[in-house]
């Protein structure tokens, strides 16, 4: 029911017409306005008037005489509204919600009266249905932007908060004024800063324009400091008891062998990161890097290793039925060394998908493409023993998200497929992950990650196990890795931690069978 405004000389026209049809008994009377409707044309007037005492006696006479009259009840709520009573605007207006479920004008009015007073959770379904039927509607694009900021969905803000058509200077002013807010928290300084700009010149004297400007400034310098380029460093000191990950113990002459070499070490490990980021809107964002690796063990030194890695990125965000969707797209190739000898190089793509179904809820879907090129394989005697391959993975994860992330929880599963060139290493794979955090007192991050691979070789193994008597298997193994941390950000953008690694591998081929602990204490910096 679409209400048209109505001028004061046609009311008092309306006005004369039904009394004179009420005093006569005309047998049109269904056709012309009821006593209770005259009632209601009566508050109009005063409400157009701005005699909010009288127009309220007005409806309330209406409504006396027809208990429904939904045009009643509509205009009692408006009242309440403009006299700065939303708590009473309600009742009349869910009674007209009840009457007519498919009135716009009501659910719009029903939704700003609980928006007054807070009550988003029952305002949001209301202003939805509106924006969804007339998104074109005064308004409820800055009520429904408003919302979605409160729960830090800033993308989704942002696009309502910029599609809003105000009704007049003061919504003109609150809707690029939360826009600002919503990138600022994206990041995006200098585009926030044009819409509290935007924000100002809608309204240049209002009690929001002081903190505007304030915010102006704070923006202008954070635009300035917004930089394209960015530095991740990170220097750690660990003790590893199973660095070439020797075999625990067995039978087989080969275990024997591999249990002779040294494998505690005590060392050092640095890493460097640039990444510079040509592109970044609320819609898109590309970005480039490129990081070294380096691990120093002191006690055996042939296993050193040197990663030398390049990467590109391309992500799209987006909105899946008002819920925050996020696709990307990315490249990246590493190439290692171990002890100064060449080692491996690989070449991933790995196109995903993250959706945020609420505040708590997040999920993932991941594909990766990965080709594995073992650079000092090239001269084997048996290519069955050749790890040259290909990796096929897809994976889906969830998580759990509390206050704001400071903790979460995630699970999920992986399937992988690697197609070596050699029979000896081509299987299929099941991972399981799962993971917590906590934030603790003082800002402490505790974090625990474990997951677990199984897979199982589609070959039979060429000489594994190597006793004579042995028949040839199927290798089987299981690798299990439970990573505990605890960090703490400090100023300057540094940050310490100490870690804890427990690797345990089952295998029915005992030579790769093996326990492993790491222990690490490091330093990383940001810019």
């Amino acid at each position: 029911m679409k209400r048209a405004t109505v001028s004061p000389g046609s009311i008092q026209f309306i006005l004369i017409l039904a009394s004179l049809l009420v005093v006569l008994g005309a047998p049109a009377r269904a056709q012309v306005p009821t006593e209770s409707d005259v009632y209601v044309d009566r508050g109009v007037l005063a409400y157009d008037g701005r005699q909010y005492s009288q127009a309220l006696e007005a409806f309330q006479e209406a409504l006396r005489l027809t208990p429904d009259n939904v045009n009643a009840l509509y205009y009692t709520g408006l009242t309440y509204m403009a006299m700065d009573q939303p708590a009473a605007a309600v009742e009349p207006l869910e009674r007209a919600r009840q009457l007519a479920p498919n009135d716009l004008d009501v659910a719009f009015q029903l939704g700003v009266a609980y928006f007054t007073q807070q009550r988003y959770d029952r305002a949001e379904p209301l202003m939805r249905e509106v924006i969804a039927r007339e998104p074109k509607r005064q308004n409820v694009g800055y009520y429904v932007g408003f919302m979605e900021y409160r729960k830090q969905n800033y993308r989704e803000a942002l696009r309502h908060l910029r599609a809003n058509v105000p009704s007049d200077e003061n919504f003109a002013q609150l809707s690029p004024f939360y826009a600002a807010l919503s990138l600022s928290a994206m990041g995006l300084a200098g585009q926030a800063r044009s819409e509290i700009e935007e924000a100002i010149r809608a309204q240049p004297v209002s009690p929001l324009t002081g903190p505007a400007e304030r915010f102006r400034d704070v923006l202008g310098t954070a635009a300035k400091a917004e930089r394209k380029f960015h530095i991740d460093t990170k220097l750690s000191f660990f003790y590893d008891d199973n660095v070439p990950v020797n075999p625990t113990t067995g039978i087989d002459p080969a275990v024997a062998l591999a249990r002779q070499a040294k494998h505690r070490s005590t060392g050092e490990l640095g890493f460097v990161r640039f990444e510079y980021t040509p592109l970044k809107t609320p819609d898109w964002e590309a970005a480039f890097g490129y990081s070294l690796l380096q691990t120093i063990n002191n006690e055996v030194a042939h296993y050193n290793v040197q990663n030398h890695t390049g990467s590109g990125s391309l992500t799209y965000k987006a909105s899946l039925k008002d819920m925050p969707f996020v696709a990307s797209l990315a490249y990246q190739y590493d190439y290692m060394s171990l002890d100064d000898r060449n080692f491996i190089s690989r070449h991933t793509v790995a196109p995903g998908a993250s959706l945020v179904w609420s505040g708590m809820h997040l999920s993932q879907v991941q594909f990766r493409y990965q080709n594995k090129d073992f650079m000092h394989e090239k001269t084997l005697v048996s290519r069955a023993d050749a790890r040259d391959a290909s990796n096929y993975m897809v994976g889906l994860a969830h998580y759990l998200r509390f206050s704001g992330d400071q903790h979460y929880v995630k699970f999920g599963y992986q399937f992988d497929y690697e197609a070596a060139d050699g029979n000896n290493w081509d299987y299929n794979g099941h991972r399981a992950v799962a993971g917590a955090q906590v934030t603790l007192p003082l800002d402490l991050k505790l974090r625990y990650d474990f997951d677990m691979h199984f897979r199982d070789y589609r070959h039979l193994h060429t000489y594994l196990p190597t006793g004579i008597a042995q028949p040839a298997i199927h290798r089987s193994d299981r690798d299990m890795n439970h990573m505990v941390s605890l960090s703490k950000d400090l100023p300057y953008n540094l940050t310490v931690a100490v870690e804890y690694l427990y690797s345990r591998a089952f295998s029915n081929l005992e030579v790769y069978d093996y326990t492993r602990n790491v222990v690490s204490l490091s330093v990383s910096w940001r810019y």
